[in-house]
């Protein structure tokens, strides 16, 4: 599984920077013992208590740093800092094409299967850590669907509840393209009302 998700990651990506502030998030897969069958995905849920997506579920990330040499470092610093991952034990498999979210922020979504189990533990920003079998999001069964607005436009965008968690908004678009180019999931995002 692992060679051709990286295949399918690197022929998928050949974008411009789009200009604006600059942020990574990592898509870590649990890739060891148990996870080779059934690999899950690694979503935190952000603290109650910050000024922008209190509470919310995503994936381990943030914005850009001046120190950091590139924007795969950017995601793991912000992996490490969040919830104490190892980068020694994290294999890069590629990267998807960048969303926009709804402040402005060009999203880098990087991939990494995570090869030996962690310690993980949330920092001040994380309330909670869960992971997610994959299984569970490409079962169409477990997709429901949320409508939002960007960009000037109404869009249906698929969510899913597991764990007393709902992954929904940007982190749903992520987990979505990374569904759709990795495994074929062909899961639609629709513009326009729920009929």
């Amino acid at each position: 599984m692992i060679e051709k998700l990286k295949y399918k990651l690197n022929s998928n990506n050949s974008e411009k920077p789009s200009g604006n502030p600059q942020a990574s998030v990592l898509i870590a897969i649990l890739n060891y013992g148990k996870f080779i069958e059934a690999p899950e995905l690694i979503y935190t849920q952000r603290s109650g208590n910050l000024s922008t997506h209190s509470g919310e579920v995503s994936f381990p990330g943030g914005k850009a740093d001046k120190t950091d040499s590139n924007l795969y470092e950017t995601a793991m610093r912000e992996s490490n800092e969040e919830i104490s991952l190892n980068d020694e034990d994290v294999t890069k498999l590629g990267k998807l094409n960048y969303l926009i979210s709804r402040h402005k922020i060009e999203v880098n979504p990087f991939v990494a299967s995570i090869d030996k189990p962690q310690s993980l533990k949330p920092n001040e920003e994380i309330q909670d850590i869960f992971t997610v079998p994959l299984n569970f999001l490409l079962d169409k069964e477990n997709i429901q669907r949320e409508v939002i607005e960007r960009h000037g436009s109404i869009w249906q965008v698929p969510t899913w509840s597991i764990k007393n968690q709902k992954i929904w908004g940007l982190t749903a678009m992520i987990t979505v393209n990374f569904l759709n180019v990795c495994f074929d999931a062909n899961i639609e995002i629709l513009e326009g009302e729920l009929k």
